[in-house]
């Protein structure tokens, strides 16, 4: 009974304690599980409010979508409300302005014209010079165009910027003279005289149109630089026979071969250094060619013969009664001339043996004097005979030039510059005369070896 009893309290003791263990643990378990619970909660409440976030965002992304769209649809309404029906109380933008290129003149060429009796100081930036910068083109903005006749007709409309000045030659003087002056926009349509040359001046070169208009119409005009007067070119003829050279004229020679007859009338020469009226040389020359000579022959009638040289100074004769003579192996009227025209600033034709120097005279003594290019008469290796004729009043000048010492292969259609003077000073008065062609023919004076003719082999 006691064992039984004993074994009843050992049950009930050890029910008590694993009673009060289990409460203990399951507190512990219940706090944790609690605990864990609310961290669940916080979890899912945290995450619900990301996803709500999220949603809320979607939301509002998909709600700005749909107004950007809306927005997009009702500016596509508008742009093609705007193409049906333009509002024309919206002004138009402005559109910036493009700017206009300054307008610029052409470059001087090295052609000019000056005013007064020609010399060798004038240049194309003396203050009595005209510059140009063209020579028979269209007139363009600030352009100073010269016009020979070759160019035609300019209409008004052409010229309507322009003030106009026309120059034409004066046999009574022996020089170019203004003829008429318009003021820019009072021009009519114009073309260069017959004997002459026009000049179109932009009205933006204010300078030069009022050197032009303070001109008078007895104001000598050179045009430099310019092969202008063509009246004066001429072809030779090859001869059958070759002339003999010796100093006596024999018609019968040279008669095929006359080229002109020189005297006041004749407008390709000029007696400007002679008295008015008192004309008294005149002349008849000769050119023909074969395959090895350019013969020249000058017959001069001249009451006067004063030529005191020798043949040992012939450099001097220029001084007295003799004939100077250039002969170009390029074209006077070609390109290299245009180029290198002025022997006062440009001695690059003599320096290349282009032009080449001579001259003839019968002396006081009855010596035959010439010289080439200041060189001696054996580098001439030519032919010359001057003879003077005191009783007749006659000088005749015969000279064969070789080819070869000019530098030109005679062939026919060659073209060549031939110019001479016939210096004409007198004991009586011991004035320097010259009779040339017009301008000073490019061997006296200005020596432009533009006014040299052309000479065509035929």
């Amino acid at each position: 009974m006691k064992r039984i009893i004993a074994f009843t309290l050992t049950l009930l003791l050890v029910f008590a304690l694993v009673a009060c263990g289990g409460e203990e643990t399951e507190g512990t378990e219940s706090l944790t599980a609690s605990e864990s619970s609310k961290q669940e909660e916080s979890k899912t409440e945290s995450t619900n409010a990301t996803e709500d976030s999220s949603a809320a965002a979607e939301d509002s992304s998909v709600a700005d979508t749909e107004s950007s769209a809306a927005d997009e649809e009702s500016s596509e309404a508008d742009v093609s409300a705007d193409e049906s029906q333009p509002d024309e109380s919206q002004p138009e933008e402005s559109q910036p302005e493009e700017s206009q290129p300054e307008e610029k003149a052409p470059d001087f060429i090295a052609s000019f014209v000056s005013f007064g009796k020609v010399d060798t100081k004038v240049s194309a930036t003396s203050q009595n010079a005209l510059r140009l910068t063209g020579i028979d083109v269209e007139p363009a903005f600030g352009s100073i165009v010269l016009y020979t006749p070759e160019y035609g007709k300019l209409e008004k409309e052409e010229v309507s910027d322009f003030a106009v000045a026309i120059f034409t030659y004066s046999h009574d003087v022996f020089e170019y003279l203004l003829t008429s002056f318009s003021e820019a926009g009072k021009s009519g349509s114009f073309e260069a005289p017959e004997d002459g040359f026009a000049v179109a001046i932009h009205k933006s070169q204010n300078e030069y149109i009022s050197r032009v208009k303070a001109l008078d119409n007895k104001t000598p005009i050179f045009p430099h630089g310019i092969h202008l007067y063509t009246g004066a070119d001429y072809e030779i003829d090859k001869v059958k026979t070759a002339p003999t050279i010796d100093g006596v004229f024999n018609k019968s020679e040279w008669k095929d071969y006359l080229i002109e007859k020189v005297d006041s009338s004749n407008h390709n020469w000029s007696y400007a250094q002679f008295e008015t009226n008192n004309y008294y040389a005149t002349a008849s020359y000769y050119v023909a060619y074969d395959d090895t000579y350019l013969y020249l022959c000058v017959v001069v009638d001249s009451p006067y013969h004063y030529c005191p040289i020798t043949s040992a100074n012939p450099g001097d004769m220029w001084q007295y009664e003799c004939i100077q003579a250039k002969i170009s192996s390029e074209s006077p009227a070609g390109d290299y001339i245009f180029e290198n025209f002025d022997r006062v600033t440009n001695k690059t034709a003599e320096n290349d043996g282009v032009i080449r120097n001579f001259g003839f005279a019968a002396t006081d003594s009855g010596e035959t004097a010439y010289y080439q290019s200041g060189t001696s008469y054996e580098d001439f290796n030519g032919q010359v005979a001057c003879t003077r004729d005191d009783a007749n009043a006659v000088t005749v000048y015969e000279v064969a030039i070789p080819f070869a010492s000019i530098g030109v292969t005679p062939e026919k259609g060659a073209e060549i510059g031939f110019t001479f003077s016939i210096n004409s000073t007198n004991e009586v008065d011991n004035v320097w005369k010259n009779i040339t062609y017009r301008n000073g023919g490019g061997i006296i004076g200005r020596n432009d070896w533009t006014k040299i003719p052309v000479v065509t082999l035929d």
